[in-house]
């Protein structure tokens, strides 16, 4: 396979001067993504673009960690703000889609500018340097490792869905806001002490938590310091703004057997209390009723408000059907949580393959027939 070296700025077509930012409050909530530096943070009632195109970040600290992905493409109609350039292949010269994983080995240090907030502007960003071939042989290189990513995408539909399917049942015997008796401090422990005895623990940072989610796409390991600590069956809720406003909320079910995670001092933990469903912390975290009471409870200056655990302990919480209804909601959602689990498990396992093909296929030291050999194997 023969490649060529070629600025970003000469295979793109970029659209950047067509982004609006909107400020949270003046959101009108709706159901087109809007996107920021990292990927979807937020669903509005309108949208700028329509089809398939390459998000860059163009701020942010994930430029330098990298926890996430830095191009990711966005599909349908959606909204942009301006911590991400807006781009497409050029036609007849570099496949879009190519170009996302093309971007995911390159190394884009020497390209930023910015200390305290790493930043690649949209001239450093046209002088970036990629490796290409043919566009034929750029879209044979799409097909194998866009079979892997299309059945993770087809995954998370259905994981969407069972979700979805738990939240109403959950509607139907929760109830959050009203007069009550109960409270979430009832039902619900908040930052229960755990210890985590090893060198190396599992890690989820901020960028990595879902908006919701009761999946993880991806687990990290580092050295345990500080922060809030976590185990199978606890719900992870950001804390500040504008996470809080955003829902970065997950649902933990991804962790080895007695394995303790750790994340941010930003995050607050919530475990049911014994007699009730695991899941149930995870869903009132995710409800809108009881999201706006802890928005309503932040504080703080306006650029770093957050929700203190002892803010939210007396939200009213009360169940509205019997407690048999109750555990029937507790017997769908752990059936539903490990279908959910095995899903996530297999997309971490084509998304690793995936990550060991990509960088092999873009230098030219792996063959399209000989990966696609292995992608066979695991679809």
């Amino acid at each position: 396979m023969r490649f060529e070296t070629k600025r970003l700025g000469d295979l793109v077509e970029n659209l950047d001067s067509r982004r609006v930012p909107v400020a949270s409050a003046s959101r009108r909530t709706g159901p087109y993504p809007y996107y920021g530096a990292s990927g979807v943070v937020d669903h509005v009632a309108d949208y700028l673009f329509e089809g398939d195109h390459l998000l860059l970040a163009e701020d942010g600290e994930n430029l330098r960690t990298r926890a996430l992905p830095i191009a990711f493409l966005a599909s349908g109609k959606f909204w942009v703000n301006n911590h991400a350039h807006v781009l497409r292949g050029r036609e007849g010269v570099a496949d879009t889609r190519y170009l996302s994983y093309a971007l995911a080995c390159v190394d884009v240090s020497g390209y930023l500018s910015g200390s305290a907030q790493p930043k690649l502007s949209q001239a450093s960003m046209n002088e970036i340097r990629l490796r290409i071939p043919s566009l034929h042989e750029q879209r044979s290189i799409v097909e194998v490792l866009g079979a892997l990513d299309d059945k993770s995408d087809a995954n998370q539909k259905i994981i969407s869905s069972l979700e979805d399917l738990l939240r109403g049942v959950y509607r139907k015997y929760v109830a959050v806001g009203d007069a009550s008796r109960a409270f979430l401090g009832d039902m619900v422990e908040l930052n229960p002490n755990r210890r985590i005895d090893v060198e190396v623990a599992p890690w989820i940072p901020m960028q990595a938590l879902p908006s919701p989610g009761m999946t993880i796409s991806s687990i990290n390991y580092a050295e345990p310091k500080g922060g809030v600590r976590f185990k199978n069956g606890d719900t992870v809720m950001a804390r500040i703004t504008p996470c809080l406003e955003n829902g970065k909320t997950a649902y933990i079910a991804c962790l080895k057997e007695g394995e303790v995670g750790f994340g941010s001092t930003e995050y607050i933990v919530m475990r049911s209390r014994k007699g009730y469903p695991s899941a149930l912390s995870y869903f009132i975290a995710t409800d809108p009723r009881f999201r706006s009471i802890a928005i309503q409870r932040m504080v703080g200056s306006s650029g770093r408000q957050r929700v203190k655990a002892s803010d939210i302990e007396n939200i009213p919480v009360s169940v509205t059907g019997d407690y048999s209804a109750l555990m029937r909601f507790n017997e769908l959602s752990e059936r539903q949580i490990s279908l959910m689990q095995s899903l996530s498990a297999e997309s971490r396992t084509l998304a690793s393959l995936r990550d060991t093909l990509l960088p092999a296929l873009m230098s030219g030291e792996l063959r399209v027939k000989d990966a696609e050999k292995q992608v066979e194997e695991v679809l």
